[in-house]
């Protein structure tokens, strides 16, 4: 049995690949960080090394080769072991698999030293986090596992494994919701993959994944250098959408960091809208729904429910247009950047409730979102002007819910429209706190009236 563990799962942005029309070399250093800090996990080297023992690995030489060109789009998975733990030194040694094919696109040496945060040098690998290595020893020549989709779980698929970087996290010190929302963006991928949908399909058929709709609710924070793992299954299944689950686990301790429900569809690019499932994903993913053990759906965040157009009363937070380097190989922009928006929106409605981006850093206040409730009306392309309108639905004793709507420059109509729940908490214990009164009578004034029916 092979000592290689899976280390990182996902895909190739088009933002990623340069101008020979493939992945540039320097986003695969970048697999090869995200796979380090999966395989030094498996050997015990996690989060509490980095923050209690005050820990690091740090590379000083790599041998790559690379064997096989990657391409937008592409689907991605690392197979990662050790070669040696000895002294200082630690070599790893990765392999990247394009996870449709199957083919080997890259293999890597990578000799490391573990070092002192503190004192800023090299020093001996404790004897324990040398110890835990052994379980993921590996000669380098060992062959790759026979199957690119682990098997199902309770339903579940395997859909994801990369950690949180430090320019993912935002001024709360967490990392900010947009790359939660990307990583479930990339388990969608994954899971069409599994269905017998993978990037070569898409193409040929011209088609791409389109979301349709997003229910997230965050249930704890991550911070920098956690390694996070995905979990997905399908709720239900329609000849032209799929409902999808989502779990996001913090690898280290197996604590549940943010759920997702997903509406997902194929729409065709030539613009003649949403596409019927073929027969055999159908199939594909009745099987896997029956397997499905999963809690229900969330209920519905508050009265009364998100307008659904702009109303009265809401207030412009943000506007700008869609760049090349925010959208996918399809020219649309990704889904990441439509919840980036909405982040962005937030700062500025923050502000318009007298919590300024100076008062909450004096104060010690920071913010988080506890459930986002995302509809997709139409898809924004490279070059689309857009703008953001914001108000609050209602206001509770910590928290409060809100309601943006990403509309179009050009016909002012709805793009997406997002329902959140958000609470104000302390930066220094991490807790949530009481409103304060004068944020909450500006807030009021923020207020909107919502058309009944």
């Amino acid at each position: 049995m092979s000592n290689f563990r899976e280390t990182y799962r996902g895909s190739v942005a088009a933002w990623e690949c340069d101008q020979y029309g493939h992945m540039n070399v320097q986003f695969y250093t970048a697999r090869i960080s995200d796979a380090a800090a999966s395989i030094m996990l498996e050997g015990g080297f996690g989060r509490e090394a980095f923050v209690e023992r005050k820990l690091g690995v740090v590379a000083v030489h790599q041998d790559l080769d690379y064997v096989q060109e990657l391409r937008a789009g592409d689907l991605i998975r690392m197979e990662s072991g050790v070669k040696l733990a000895e002294g200082r030194k630690l070599r790893f040694h990765h392999r990247l698999f394009n996870a449709e094919t199957g083919a080997l696109c890259m293999k890597a040496d990578v000799l490391a030293l573990c070092f002192d945060l503190d004192q800023r040098k090299s020093v001996a690998l404790p004897d324990d986090l040398r110890d835990g290595f052994g379980s993921v020893m590996v000669s380098g020549e060992e062959p790759a596992a026979p199957s690119a989709m682990p098997v199902l779980e309770n339903g579940f698929l395997p859909s994801g494994r990369c950690p949180v970087q430090p320019w993912e996290c935002d001024r709360m010190g967490h990392l900010n919701v947009q790359f939660y929302l990307a990583r479930f963006a990339e388990a969608e991928k994954q899971v069409l993959l599994a269905l017998g949908y993978g990037p070569s399909r898409l193409r040929k058929d011209g088609v791409c994944l389109r979301p349709l709709h997003h229910r997230i609710q965050f249930r704890r924070e991550n911070h920098e250098s956690a390694v996070l793992r995905l979990q997905s299954g399908i709720r239900k299944v329609a000849q032209d959408r799929l409902w999808l689950y989502h779990e996001l686990y913090e690898a280290e301790t197996g604590t549940l960091s943010a759920t997702a429900e997903a509406e997902i569809a194929l729409d065709a690019l030539n613009g003649s809208g949403l596409q019927r499932l073929p027969d055999d994903v159908i199939v594909a993913a009745e099987r896997m729904a029956a397997q499905l053990q999963a809690p229900q759906p969330p209920r519905a965040a508050g009265q009364p429910p998100a307008p659904k157009t702009p109303v009265e009363g809401m207030y412009e937070t943000c506007r700008g247009s869609v760049d090349r380097w925010e959208c996918e190989e399809s020219g649309r922009m990704a889904t990441r950047f439509y919840m980036a928006r909405f982040s962005e929106a937030a700062g500025n409605m923050l502000a318009g409730g007298d919590l300024t981006a100076d008062q909450m850093r004096q104060q010690g206040i920071g913010s988080a979102a506890l459930d986002y409730n995302i509809d997709y009306f139409k898809p924004l392309s490279m070059g689309d002007a857009y703008y953001c309108r914001t108000g609050i639905l209602e206001l509770r004793e910590k928290t409060w819910r809100f309601c943006h709507f990403l509309l179009d420059s050009n016909d002012h109509q709805p793009v997406a429209r997002a329902e959140i729940v958000a609470v104000l908490f302390d930066l220094g214990l991490r807790k949530s706190i009481v409103m304060p009164e004068r944020v909450r009578q500006s807030f009021a004034k923020r207020m909107v009236t919502v058309p009944a029916g």
